[in-house]
């Protein structure tokens, strides 16, 4: 009796299954076509009716980013098969000079734990607010998965969850969905993006800081970053064309100012102890020519000022330099003589203060026609102050920075009103960062036109350029590189 009754049992669970009818398809199947590997072959039909995998739980964690300062981690776990598995790993950024209307970065403020930086808090977010809504989600929706997370915070600057908790969750999923659906995950970020994936992809120009002043070096310069922009066709062509300017500056530094003005600030850019814009755009010109390339013509120039940073509120004056405090007209004609000056400056990044709007306007005025005016601080890669931005003519590009805003999805929105405009999108980087290339996938998906990662040193940025490398390789084999 107990045999007919477990008999009778493994009957239903067969047929309730269909598992007799599904394998003899596959075996049919199997033998008519004949593959090579016909375990292979049957195992892969098998995966194709097995159910879709859900995300079984999310696990955050503290780490450090480049700077040493703790920062989120967060694991994504599946149910793939029936089996639980660990399908992705990613962690936040962080910004050191950060707009006021960034996504909150959320630190416990324990001055007993890494001077008040710990993310402890932020990172049980992960694994009970953002685990708890995520469950039995789908992992290969992006867009569903990153909603859910806002929604659970409620509030625009992720002040509740932590704008850090939701971005290491959203690199993630963004990861996880790739790797589940069996893509690149470029190709991955332009299915999301709205585009047609069986186009042609281009790879974006990079912006590389190879000069650092202001809060990322210290000392008097003012202006953060000085970057250079090549203009070869293929991306490894630029690649090495950046790195050899680098390398050339790093001798003239030297030679000029001493061995410690060889010395790196956070994204890997030099940062010797100079004094004002003039000199540091002089000496990578030199270092542009030691190279064998000539500016304004297959080697640009750059800014990231960094504005609201020597912004002064109580004088309204722009502290540019010591003991030169400059009004906005007076900081706008500044930027229209340099670039007169240097003419192979071709963009200025956060020109003027976050919150200088006529600013912003008489800027766009005098040079936009002539050369890119990036807002970072400015937007936020926030739409609702891209809208506004783009209906008064602020600025003609963007810096786009998924943990400004807090998830991919949202960074997706900025972008896709920006090339409403028919202006510029630049991927970028922040100075505290994580090992993780996902910003150089993003770049390429959403076809933007620039990446800004840092100089052609340190792990943290290499990771992104190499890549970019790879990712240039891959579509060259696939004939998908424009």
């Amino acid at each position: 009796p107990e045999k007919k009754i477990m008999f009778a049992a493994n009957k239903e669970y067969l047929e309730s299954h269909e598992i007799s009818s599904v394998l003899e398809k596959i075996v049919n199947n199997t033998v008519a076509l004949k593959p090579a590997d016909p375990i292979g072959f049957m195992s892969r039909e098998l995966e194709k009716l097995s159910k879709p995998p859900v995300i079984s739980r999310v696990v955050g964690r503290e780490v450090l980013d480049s700077r040493g300062n703790p920062t989120v981690e967060a694991d994504i776990y599946c149910t793939v098969r029936g089996e639980e598995i660990l399908v992705a790993r990613s962690g936040a950024p962080s910004g050191a000079s950060t707009g006021s209307n960034e996504a909150h970065e959320l630190r416990d403020k324990d001055s007993g734990r890494f001077l008040g930086k710990g993310t402890k808090t932020a990172s049980a977010n992960v694994s009970e607010a953002l685990n708890k809504v995520l469950k039995g989600a789908d992992p290969c929706n992006l867009a569903a998965v990153d909603k859910a997370m806002c929604d659970a915070d409620g509030t625009e600057l992720k002040t509740n969850l932590g704008g850090n908790a939701l971005t290491a969750v959203s690199f993630a999923a963004a990861e996880a969905g790739a790797k589940l659906a069996n893509q690149e995950l470029y190709a991955y970020f332009a299915k999301a993006f709205g585009k047609d994936t069986s186009g042609k992809f281009s790879m974006p120009r990079p912006m590389v800081n190879i000069l650092n002043g202001g809060k990322h070096a210290g000392g008097n310069l003012k202006i953060q970053e000085f970057m250079i922009v090549p203009k070869q066709a293929a991306f490894a062509d630029m690649l090495q064309s950046v790195t050899e300017v680098y390398h050339n500056l790093g001798k003239i530094l030297v030679a000029k100012h001493g061995l410690s003005s060889k010395n790196l600030g956070d994204e890997g850019g030099f940062a010797p102890n100079l004094d004002n814009a003039e000199q540091a755009l002089t000496l990578i010109e030199e270092a542009i020519t030691a190279a064998g390339y000539t500016a304004g013509e297959d080697m640009f120039l750059a800014l990231d000022c960094a504005a609201s940073e020597f912004y002064d509120a109580a004088t309204s004056k722009y502290n540019i330099a010591v003991k030169q405090a400059l009004s906005t007209a007076e900081m706008v004609d500044f930027y229209v003589k340099l670039q007169a000056a240097h003419p192979a400056l071709i963009s200025i990044e956060d020109g003027l203060d976050e919150k200088d709007y006529e600013g912003w306007k008489l800027l766009t005025e005098k040079l936009g026609s002539k050369i890119m005016l990036v807002g970072d601080d400015l937007y936020t890669t926030n739409t609702n102050l891209i809208k506004q931005g783009v209906a008064e003519e602020w600025a003609n590009a963007l810096l786009l920075k998924v943990n400004q805003i807090g998830t991919i999805s949202e960074s997706m929105a900025a972008a896709r009103m920006i090339f409403g405009a028919s202006q510029n999108v630049i991927v970028s980087h922040r100075s505290g960062e994580t090992v993780s290339a996902i910003i150089a996938d993003l770049a390429v998906g959403i076809g933007a036109g620039f990446i800004k990662t840092g100089a052609t040193a340190r792990g943290e940025r290499i990771s992104k350029y190499n890549r970019l490398l790879q990712i240039e390789e891959s579509l060259r084999e696939q004939n998908l590189l424009a």
